[in-house]
């Protein structure tokens, strides 16, 4: 499963967010984002951060940040 970290830069992967923009958002640097989004397509078994949107607005995750 994910951690809290990678939950939450998939949520912002969701919103359409880039990785500057996420690491903005939880004081994160770029190339630690790019880390938790490549740890992400890995754990759920993805290919890019299309399918992470795609499940996380599947999961209507995205419904408690709109």
């Amino acid at each position: 499963m994910l951690n809290d970290r990678e939950r939450a830069v998939a949520l912002g992967v969701g919103q359409g967010k880039s990785n500057a923009e996420i690491g903005a958002a939880l004081y994160l640097g770029v190339s630690t984002v790019k880390t938790h989004v490549s740890s992400v397509l890995t754990k759920l078994g993805l290919n890019n951060r299309v399918q992470i949107a795609l499940l996380v607005q599947d999961a209507g995750e995205l419904e408690d940040y709109r």
